[in-house]
């Protein structure tokens, strides 16, 4: 294998692991004190990156990252992660005869690693672009999941491929890290950040490489068991998915209205309300639900006052932002802030 062989720790991997706690096991960080300190049950760490709330999520990577001393620890994660780990989704996208088509394979089966995440692919003549977008709730810890769940993916194809290629860019949606000669070491390729959106570029070249495990009649096994898993997930509604994005974006210039969210989807207002009625929800449900979300993510970060966190969410005073915590949640946002802490 062309990155660092995967160590022997004693943390419960299955296809959704939890990259602070790898990053933490393989640096000899006592798991079991972590979990403790930052109030997490030792049975749910299996799948702790998929379940927990953004503050505890942001707590188990904050203190992950003090106590391994590793400000790199997600991209060393990416690299511990044995190929197989995520089951079918591996086996089906080494499978296929070029890298090309197994990286589509890969973005076309990644719900069953990641149901939250979107990982799309496109090729052509030219080139092929694979993009990540995270939740909204990732906001805290988007660098350090972008840069573990990229450096996977690249780190699997190498393997598969036999070869240590390079893609022609990788822009990400944040700014410079300060373990940059990290992710040069690792990504390899010219790197952009604070940029529009989180994507990697690969050239035809490195497109066309063969992948010498292929096995086309193995392919047809593994592509027919992996459309099984998928169709065992609950459908993911690209509506909902285009609208908290919208949300998101529209909130950083106050409250988004129906309308405003409307023309960015280019959809009629009506179309928009009668399509989230048909999917049992609505745009002030969804609306409360993305607010509630980031302010818990929000308020875990101790550097935003109360005041900045209401304005970050569209409140035009501290106050209505108050109510409506308190609405949410049950607690105001100090005390859910100190219970947090």
């Amino acid at each position: 294998m062309l990155s660092r062989p995967a160590p022997e720790f004693d943390v419960p991997l299955n296809t959704a692991v939890c990259p602070p706690l790898v990053g933490a096991a393989l640096a000899g960080v006592d798991v079991e004190a972590l979990l403790a300190d930052v109030g997490i049950d030792r049975e749910a760490a299996d799948d702790a990156d998929l379940t927990l709330a953004p503050a505890l999520r942001a707590a188990l990577w904050r203190e992950s990252l003090q106590r391994s001393r590793d400000p790199a620890l997600a991209l060393h994660a990416a690299e511990a992660i044995p190929f197989g780990q995520f089951d079918v989704v591996d086996y089906v996208a080494s499978e296929a005869p070029t890298l090309g088509e197994g990286i589509a394979a890969l973005a076309r089966y990644f719900r069953i690693v990641r149901a939250d995440f979107r990982l799309r692919f496109e090729e052509d003549d030219d080139e092929g672009r694979l993009w990540l977008d995270l939740p909204p709730s990732f906001g805290l810890v988007v660098s350090y999941t972008t840069e573990f769940t990229l450096a996977c993916i690249l780190i699997r194809f190498r393997w598969v491929v036999g070869q240590h290629f390079a893609p022609t860019e990788a822009s990400f949606c944040y700014p410079a890290p300060g373990h940059l000669a990290e992710y040069e070491r690792v990504f390899a390729c010219p790197l952009r950040f604070d940029a529009d959106e989180t994507m990697v570029r690969f050239p035809r070249a490195v497109l066309a490489l063969p992948q010498p495990r292929a096995d086309a009649r193995l392919r047809l096994v593994l592509e027919r068991a992996a459309a099984a898993v998928l169709a065992r997930l609950p459908p993911a509604s690209e509506l909902t998915q285009q609208l908290r994005q919208a949300l998101s974006e529209e909130l950083r210039g106050g409250v988004p209205t129906c309308e405003q969210v409307a023309r960015r989807l280019a959809i009629g207002v009506r179309t928009l309300n009668r399509r989230l009625q048909s999917e049992g929800t609505s745009f002030q449900q969804q609306l409360a639900e993305l607010r509630c979300e980031l302010a818990r993510g929000y308020l875990a970060d101790r550097r935003l006052s109360i005041s900045e966190v209401a304005y970050l969410l569209g409140f035009s005073e501290p106050s209505a932002f108050h109510r409506a915590f308190k609405r949410w949640t049950g607690h105001s946002p100090q005390s859910w802030r100190t219970r947090a802490a």
